[in-house]
């Protein structure tokens, strides 16, 4: 992957280098935020003249004249040149100085490749944006924004696209695949977003000690971060609806040669890639949506813990501050005593009638319990005898199979089986040294395997192999090799 920096413009970010005029930098971007509102959805690029009337509206708006004057005179200074000649050079023309303000900018950012200007045979102008200008700038805006970023129907759409493909023939398998695997990527970035950023906002409940601006923060700020697409995701577009039929569903595509070598055919025919490369990438989107289905139970729990860490923090600062709301004790005593010595310079010797009186604890007359009571002994607990009722053999036999058929759910034939083909990877052997690490740390799969080795619902088999014993967690295992059948 190349570099952003070698194929951005060398000078692009030059722009916001205001040599100290730091207000500039949020003109400019202001500027090129507007311009970039116009041509998102303008067909043929922006006319000077409409790009020109929107830098002098919001020259005026901000009223920043003098900011851009300071600028192109220090310019002039940089350049060798009197900061008067091109002010000089173009009033003799009768240009409007909001015009040279423009102008100048216009230049600014053509210069350092933000914008491009085209001219025509006509000697009108257009300006255009470049593709990275269009994507820079609008994670720009993104930022601008602040929008709660929305997971409502990622989920659903993730699960329609999986079930199309499965039951109608004429849906595409790779469509279903790349856009379930760009549904999922958004989820779970944005879930990780949503985590990572959940800790700002303990940090800032933290700073504020306005009770006020605590409950902004809570009611109002935070909600909208939190919001109504967190809450979804944990109600309506709950991870469980979906989960299984999706990884069901992607586990049984990646057993399936047929299938695969059919989908990469179909998205080598879409994109430049080669069926080989196709077949690679789809394997990739395959185990990337599975990877990543199953491990969003963390991830929901960590976002869980921060958002009640961020509650209990929140509501302990308003509390703290309720409670001292005119400052420390030092602080209340240093009231008090200018609040006694105003009373005492206006002539008053006693406290006025309406101050608060002393604060004491009621008395209580004494009652039967106010007096020392004897622990009283218990008696000794016996227990009941536990009598073992003997079981009919037919109870006894019920209960065996239904032990059984629990077990067999926990790790079933067909379970095992696509467990282990997945290991095989196109080979048609697979030596105990090759299977995944995790699995052959896993004592009670690793046995599960061989114990299903021999049964004849699964594909596999296994033979021994000559070697040394291999070491499997704290125990020793014979070597053995798993075959396809």
């Amino acid at each position: 992957m190349p570099n952003p920096f070698d194929i951005l413009p060398l000078n692009l970010f030059n722009l916001f280098s205001t040599m100290g005029f730091g207000s500039l930098q949020r003109h400019y971007m202001a500027i090129l935020l507007r311009i970039y509102t116009m041509a998102e959805f303008n067909r043929f690029g922006l006319t000077r003249e409409v790009v020109v009337d929107e830098i002098v509206h919001y020259l005026k708006e901000a009223n920043a004249e003098g900011e851009i004057a300071a600028e192109m005179a220090n310019d002039a200074v940089r350049a060798d040149l009197p900061a008067s000649m091109e002010t000089e050079s173009v009033s003799i023309t009768g240009q409007k100085s909001e015009q040279l303000y423009t102008s100048y900018l216009i230049r600014r950012l053509a210069d350092t490749g933000w914008i491009e200007r085209e001219q025509h045979a006509d000697y009108s102008e257009t300006i255009i944006l470049p593709d990275y200008a269009f994507t820079l700038l609008e994670a720009l805006r993104t930022i601008q924004e602040q929008k709660p970023r929305e997971f409502t129907g990622q989920l659903y759409a993730a699960h329609q696209l999986i079930t199309s493909a499965t039951t109608n023939k004429d849906f595409s398998p790779a469509l279903a695949v790349t856009q379930t695997y760009e549904n999922v990527r958004q989820v779970v970035r944005g879930l990780s977003e949503l985590n990572q950023n959940i800790r700002r906002y303990v940090e800032r409940a933290t700073r504020q000690t306005e009770v006020a601006t605590l409950l902004r923060l809570q009611f109002d700020d935070y909600t909208q971060t939190l919001g109504p697409a967190y809450h979804a995701l944990k109600t309506s577009d709950h991870v469980s609806r979906y989960r299984r039929d999706i990884i069901n569903q992607i586990e049984s595509w990646q057993l399936d040669g047929d299938w695969l070598t059919h989908t990469a055919e179909e998205l080598a025919a879409q994109s430049r890639l080669s069926p080989a490369q196709a077949e690679s990438e789809i394997s990739h989107y395959l185990t990337f949506i599975s990877n990543q289905l199953e491990g969003l139970d963390p991830l929901l729990a960590d976002i869980d813990s921060r958002h009640a860490q961020y509650l209990r923090t929140s509501l302990r600062q308003v509390r703290y501050q309720l409670g001292s709301a005119d400052g420390s004790f030092k602080d209340k005593l240093v009231s008090l005593a200018k609040g006694l010595s105003a009373l005492r310079t206006s002539g008053l010797t006693e406290l006025p009638d309406d101050a608060p009186g002393l604060r004491q604890m009621p008395v209580r007359s004494p009652d039967a319990r106010s007096f020392y009571t004897p622990p009283q002994r218990r008696a000794p607990f016996t227990p009941d005898d536990i009598i073992l009722p003997v079981l009919h053999p037919d109870d006894l036999l019920a209960l065996h199979a239904a032990t059984m058929q629990d077990v067999t759910q926990a790790f079933s034939p067909e379970k095992v089986n696509r467990k282990v083909m997945g290991f095989f990877n196109g080979q048609k052997r697979l030596n105990i040294i090759e299977i995944p690490t995790e699995i052959c740390q896993d004592l009670h799969w690793l046995t599960t395997i061989i114990a299903y080795a021999h049964h004849p619902e699964v594909s596999y088999g296994l033979e021994t192999a000559a070697g040394e014993p291999v070491r499997v967690g704290n125990y020793r295992v014979a070597p053995f090799d798993l075959t396809r059948k």
